[in-house]
C-alpha cells in the first residue's frame, strides 16, 4: 500500500518542499540534504509499518500474532493450548518386578510416552499402568499396540501392550481462534446466557465445539455437549476441565450437565470411473479429506446455535446426495456406479448428542 514511500522518495519530497527564497539550499551535499537523509529513513519505516495496521484492526487468518493480540486485549480470549494423550499399558515379566515412574516407551515413529506412576508386577508376573505423552498434540493418539519399544530396556520385563491413546489435541489454530473472536463480537455473552456458557466451554484446552441447551432438564438447568478439537469424543480429562471451568463461572442456581458427544462412525464405499492417469489412491485420499471436512461443517452447524429446550435440539442428517456431490467433484472422477453410506444409499440420521466420524473409506 505504501511501497512507493521509500527513503529516497521521502527525502525528495522533503527537499522539494524547501523554498530557495528562504536562503536554505537543497543541493546535494548541502546542510538540508545531509540532515533529511536519516529523517527520511525513519519516516519511511513508519510508512512501511502501516501495512500491518489492517491486520491489527481487522484480523483475518493471515494476521498471525495479531489475532492473539486482538483476542487478549479486547475480549480476554487467549489461544487454547493443546492437550496430552494418555493410554493404558499392561506388562508381563518377573513376579515382583518394579517398573519405575517415568519409564519411557516409544512408538516406531519415535513418539515418546512415560509411565505416570510406578508399577510392581504381581505374583502372576502381570501388572498395568498408565502412559502420558511427552508433548501435546493429536499425533499422540496412537492405536493399540503402537508403542513397541523402550528408551532403556528393563531386565525381567518380557512384554507389554498399550491400549489406544486418546485425549491428545493440537494447539488452537489461527482459524479457530479467529472464529471465537468473531463469535464473541457477533453473539455477546452476558448474564449467564447461552453464549456465555458456550464461551466458557470453548476456552478450555482440547475443546473444539460446545453445544448449549438452555433449560435442558427444566428451569435452572443447562446442558453442554462437548466435542474435542479433533471433532471426536473428548477424553474424560477434557470433560472434567469443562465442568470445573463452568462451575467457577456459572451464575448461582444454574445446574449444569456436561456430557461428551458420542461418535457415530460412517463408513463409505464407492465405485468410480476415473480419467486416465488418475490413481485410485489419489481419489480415495481426496475423497476422505472432503468427507472429514464435510462432517466438521455439519458438527459446526449443529453445535453453534443456542437451543432453548431439548425439543429444539433435534437430530440432524448426513445427506447422501451431498456425499455423492463431494465424490463427483473430485478431479479425475468421471462417473460412479455405486456409493454406500454404512452399507446403504439413504441419508444417515445423526442423533442430537452424536457427532459423525468418518470410518473406513473404500474407492474401487
Amino acid at each position: 500500500m505504501f511501497e512507493t514511500m521509500t527513503p529516497e522518495a521521502v527525502k525528495a519530497a522533503i527537499l522539494g518542499a524547501i523554498q530557495q527564497s528562504e536562503g536554505l539550499s537543497s543541493m546535494p551535499g548541502s546542510f538540508a540534504d545531509g540532515v533529511t537523509g536519516p529523517v527520511s529513513e525513519e519516516i519511511s519505516k513508519c510508512y512501511m509499518a502501516l501495512d500491518a495496521v489492517p491486520s491489527m484492526v481487522f484480523p483475518d487468518e493471515s494476521s498471525g500474532g495479531y489475532i492473539d493480540l486482538v483476542g487478549k486485549q479486547y475480549f480476554n480470549i487467549t489461544r487454547r493450548a493443546g492437550t496430552k494423550a494418555y493410554c493404558d499399558i499392561s506388562f508381563t515379566g518377573s513376579a515382583g518386578l518394579v517398573i519405575p515412574q517415568g519409564t519411557v516407551f516409544l512408538t516406531s515413529g519415535g513418539l515418546s510416552f512415560s509411565l505416570t506412576a510406578q508399577v510392581q508386577l504381581g505374583s502372576a508376573g502381570t501388572g498395568s499402568g498408565r502412559l502420558e505423552a511427552a508433548e501435546t498434540g493429536a499425533v499422540y493418539n496412537v492405536d493399540a499396540g503402537a508403542i513397541d519399544r523402550m528408551y532403556v530396556n528393563i531386565a525381567g520385563l518380557t512384554s507389554y501392550h498399550n491400549g489406544a491413546a486418546s485425549g491428545g489435541t493440537d494447539t488452537e489454530s489461527d482459524a479457530a481462534l479467529l472464529s471465537r473472536i468473531q463469535e464473541r463480537v457477533q453473539r455477546p455473552p452476558t448474564s449467564g446466557n447461552g453464549y456465555q456458557f458456550r464461551q466458557w466451554a470453548l476456552a478450555v484446552p482440547g475443546v473444539g465445539q460446545a453445544k448449549v441447551v438452555e433449560l435442558a432438564q427444566g428451569a435452572g438447568t443447562v446442558g453442554l455437549t462437548i466435542a474435542d478439537s479433533n471433532y471426536e469424543t473428548p477424553a474424560e480429562t477434557i470433560i472434567d476441565a469443562v465442568e470445573a471451568a463452568v462451575a467457577s463461572e456459572r451464575p448461582v442456581g444454574a445446574a449444569v450437565t456436561v456430557t461428551a458427544a458420542v461418535e457415530l462412525t460412517v463408513s463409505v464405499a464407492a465405485a468410480v470411473t476415473a480419467t486416465q492417469g488418475t490413481s485410485k489412491g489419489e481419489i480415495q485420499a481426496e475423497f476422505e479429506a472432503a468427507l472429514r471436512e464435510h462432517c466438521r461443517s455439519l458438527i459446526d452447524s449443529k453445535f453453534t446455535p443456542i437451543y432453548y429446550g431439548p425439543e429444539e435440539d433435534a437430530p440432524y442428517t448426513l445427506i447422501y446426495n451431498r456425499v455423492l456431490a463431494l465424490l463427483l467433484n473430485i478431479q479425475g472422477v468421471e462417473n460412479f456406479s455405486s456409493l454406500t453410506l454404512n452399507g446403504g444409499t439413504a441419508d444417515v440420521t445423526i442423533q442430537a448428542g452424536q457427532i459423525p466420524v468418518i470410518g473406513t473409506v473404500s474407492v474401487t
